[in-house]
């Protein structure tokens, strides 16, 4: 009898301990969380300034909410989720122009890497490859976007920026 109580006392305190557990809060879903901050991002090798981007957690810690605006004004917004369905991340980007993308990818050591397709207005099938390059040492981070319009064969570089906390 003594035994079956206690089994049954372990039972319940794995089950209670399991719902205790935050749903977002594996390590898995921080891996992202070096962008999260206030930033000031720099066009590479440069002091010119490209824009400021303030990264922060909603939704529980679940979602990673980005707010961007360029130097020019431009804004635009993403949400970053970690799906351990399939251990990608997931971002939605959308800017004032009423534009959507939708990106998956992994990190894999200090670089966060997405890839996404999207069709122009033209007609042309586009595809974007963009990784987060994270340096812990100095705290920055590298963001470097490419896109291709013939399917991988060339790509060019159409953002190369470095955030530096705020």
């Amino acid at each position: 009898m003594r035994i079956l109580v206690n089994i049954t006392l372990f039972l319940l305190a794995q089950t209670l301990s399991a719902q205790n557990q935050q749903p977002c809060s594996t390590e898995a879903h921080r891996q992202f969380d070096f962008w999260i901050g206030e930033w000031a991002v720099y066009k590479t090798g440069t002091d010119t300034l490209a824009g400021h981007n303030s990264v922060r957690q909603i939704l529980g810690s679940c979602v990673i909410e980005e707010n961007w605006t360029s130097a020019t004004g431009w804004q635009g917004k993403s949400f970053n989720t970690y799906n351990p369905a399939d251990s990608t991340w997931n971002q939605v980007w959308v800017d004032q122009s009423g534009a959507t993308y939708h990106f998956s990818g992994r990190r894999e050591g200090d670089i966060m890497q997405f890839y996404g397709e999207t069709a122009s207005q033209k007609g042309e099938h586009i595809l974007f490859d963009f990784s987060f390059h994270y340096d812990p040492e100095k705290d920055t981070i590298r963001q470097v976007w490419k896109m291709s319009k013939d399917e991988g064969g060339n790509w060019q570089v159409i953002f190369d920026g470095t955030y530096v906390k705020e």
